[in-house]
């Protein structure tokens, strides 16, 4: 009873209405607060606080789009998976696939929606980010060209934003600052302490100071950059290039180490965002149809396992460090920590989006033939 109780006041302290102001004592604030951080930095890490199917599951259900669903769903303070799909909409869909709302926007939807609390935020085609509450449109934010990155909150409130420009909005849709791009960006930002990392397609990572918008460095990568970024626990910067190549920098710019996958020499790319595991793993797809697992600290490979088609989603990783990952193979593949292969499961198209876990057990991720899918073992 006392978790659900904190869990109440996390949900009301963002977005939701509390039942009464004086039921809700200020270590218990507090601790809600925290939660809300953890399941931010988790987000952050491309990571979950949820256990995944450890059996090979079966579809539960699926909701239908009349396009590719391309961008990653996200998982709401009520427990609802938002998704976007390559129509132009956006949907908010409950753990028995019911649909409790939608939205029908302006453009293509590429990056995965933002929510926090009932706030949720997206980019789309067409070059606009858009707040949505329960559906209804609360704001929109022009861009100078397509909103494809995906948005991300701080824990403060602030939603960062980025295009050929980067922002820095409040929930009620002020602008604090914002910052013109060397190009586009086309990845997600970063966040790590008083600094925002900002992935550009021309090879670069530019940094802002968080709070004002200063500009900072500006890493070149040495390859063009079509992911979104990973900063890691160790506050390390590690990002994905089309030469097939894997980088880790410091938070100030340092080359720390370097991974080629095996399509580098072929001219594969690397499209999908890292993502990190509990114990400080580097997992992330590649063009080559390759899974693989590096070490933090060196870029060391752990294992590599091998798919039957370009991996451009981004892993989940759950609270016991299995992998969950989508290839155009038409697969959704499930990966020990050790690299065992787990399950697989086709859902018979590509798996560009990344999954997300809505309960235990219970695993959502789009597909190219245009529904979002839920599976679990039955």
């Amino acid at each position: 009873m006392k978790l659900r109780y904190v869990l109440g006041c996390a949900l009301a302290l963002f977005g939701r209405d509390p039942p009464s102001q004086a039921q809700v004592p200020p270590e218990e604030v507090n601790q809600a607060v925290e939660i809300n951080r953890e399941l931010l930095r988790l987000r952050a890490l491309g990571a979950s606080p949820l256990r995944g199917p450890r059996a090979r599951p079966s579809i539960r259900w699926r909701v239908r789009t009349r396009h590719r669903v391309y961008a990653a769903p996200a998982v709401t303070a009520s427990g609802w998976a938002v998704f976007g799909s390559l129509d132009g909409a956006i949907h908010a869909v409950d753990a028995d696939g019911v649909v409790r709302w939608s939205h029908l926007g302006r453009g293509r939807v590429f990056g995965a929606p933002a929510p926090f609390g009932e706030l949720v935020v997206y980019g789309e085609d067409g070059g606009a980010f858009v707040a949505l509450a329960r559906g209804v449109e609360r704001w929109r934010i022009g861009t100078p060209e397509d909103a494809d990155a995906a948005p991300v909150w701080g824990d403060d409130g602030t939603v960062f934003l980025a295009s050929r420009e980067v922002l820095a909005v409040r929930r009620d849709g002020a602008v604090r600052w914002r910052q013109g791009l060397g190009g586009h960006a086309y990845g997600a930002p970063a966040l790590s302490g008083d600094r925002v990392y900002v992935p550009e397609m021309q090879g670069f990572v530019s940094v802002f100071d968080r709070a004002t918008g200063a500009p900072g460095a500006r890493i070149a990568v040495g390859a063009r950059v079509v992911s979104g970024l990973l900063v890691t626990r160790a506050g390390n910067v590690v990002v994905g290039a089309e030469d097939g190549v894997v980088r880790a920098f410091s938070s100030e710019g340092a080359s720390l180490w370097s991974f080629s996958t095996e399509g580098a020499a072929r001219g594969l790319g690397v499209r999908a965002t890292p993502s990190e595991g509990p114990d400080g793993t580097i997992f992330v797809g590649a063009e080559d149809g390759g899974f693989y697992a590096l070490r933090g600290a060196d870029g060391v490979s752990r294992f590599r396992v091998i798919t039957f088609g370009p991996v451009r989603a981004r892993a989940l990783v759950d609270a016991e460090g299995w992998s969950y990952v989508g290839s155009e193979d038409d697969r959704l593949y499930a990966i020990t920590p050790e690299g065992q292969l787990g399950w697989y499961l086709s859902l018979g198209a590509d798996i560009d989006s990344g999954p997300a876990l809505m309960q235990d057990g219970l695993l959502v991720a789009g597909c190219d033939d245009g529904a979002l899918y839920a599976v679990a073992v039955p």
